[in-house]
């Protein structure tokens, strides 16, 4: 695949370069995205068709064209994905133009599904009724509701300190790193009541220490490896179909896409790009049906 492109084309890839930098994108993501937008620009040309004008129609020609160029559903994906972009970018200046990529996905890449979702009334029940007899008990109901409600992944349960929770306010604050950005989060009041008992009766009892980690083990050690895995042993028992916290966490931003915006949810799901949110909208249980049906006539060329 050749990526030389016109002058007029290039010039277009140059500002849309400038802006995938100022969203934080890798050299080598940018390079990507610029050369696949170079590729759907220069059919646009080939095909006298303005960026502006481009409806679904065009695009499924335009899937049937990379079909003719040999190009794997793959890498036919990864191009949609990359106009996708092209137009979010494009929308910033002018905000009437609408993304004729957005949520399009030709069928037959062969893609591991990592884990199965669960509905999210189920995660709640199982909140809910998580019992409470033991110390133990308590400290994994406030681990699950951290889980549940703030969708936070075992490596930020570990980075979480006593100093990232105001109780006053019902806020949590979920640091940063070079994968995720920081967010603050509401707490529902269910875990203000069952974080302020851990806080003030139960890790105290827990010999840890100097340390202002919030979660530990009932040991006093910080790596909860062994912690998480006895919480799911229990889990499992209480509803067979809940594994792990990355099938917690999935199910969650799921769960948010359905009742708030794409830029909210990435705000608080804490991905950098909002392509990463973007896959999550794929796994809406309801919607997946339909989005199959939506599209069906790409089926068919494959």
């Amino acid at each position: 695949m050749k990526y030389h492109f016109e002058e007029s084309i290039n010039d277009k890839l140059i500002s849309f370069e400038n802006h995938l930098k100022k969203k934080a994108y890798s050299q080598s993501t940018t390079k990507q995205k610029s050369n696949y937008t170079g590729l759907f620009l220069a059919w646009l040309e080939s095909e006298n068709l303005p960026v502006k004008d481009v409806v679904y129609k065009d695009m499924l020609s335009f899937i049937d064209y990379c079909h003719l160029e040999k190009l794997s559903p793959k890498q036919i994906n990864t191009i949609l994905l990359a106009v996708r972009n092209y137009y979010e970018y494009l929308k910033e200046s002018d905000p009437k133009i609408t993304n004729p990529a957005q949520n399009l996905r030709v069928k037959g890449e062969t893609r591991k599904q990592p884990v199965s979702l669960t509905e999210y009334t189920e995660l709640e029940k199982l909140y809910t009724e998580y019992p409470c007899k033991t110390n133990r008990d308590k400290r994994n109901k406030v681990i699950l509701g951290l889980l549940i409600y703030q969708g936070i992944t075992t490596e930020e349960l570990h980075c979480l300190q006593i100093t990232d929770l105001n109780l006053k306010q019902g806020k949590i604050t979920i640091a940063g790193n070079r994968r995720r950005n920081s967010r603050k989060l509401d707490l529902q009041p269910c875990q203000i009541l069952e974080l302020h008992e851990y806080l003030n009766k139960i890790r105290p009892k827990i010999k840890a220490g100097k340390t202002d980690q919030l979660i530990i083990s009932m040991e006093g050690k910080l790596q909860l490896k062994n912690s998480l895995h006895h919480l799911f042993h229990s889990v499992k028992k209480k509803n067979s179909g809940i594994g792990s916290a990355k099938q917690i966490r999935m199910t969650v931003i799921t769960h948010w896409l359905k009742t708030r915006n794409l830029r909210e949810v990435q705000y608080m799901a804490g991905h950098k790009y909002v392509s990463s949110t973007e896959r999550y909208q794929e796994n809406d249980l309801e919607n997946l049906q339909k989005n199959v049906e939506k599209y069906h006539p790409l089926n068919e060329s494959l």
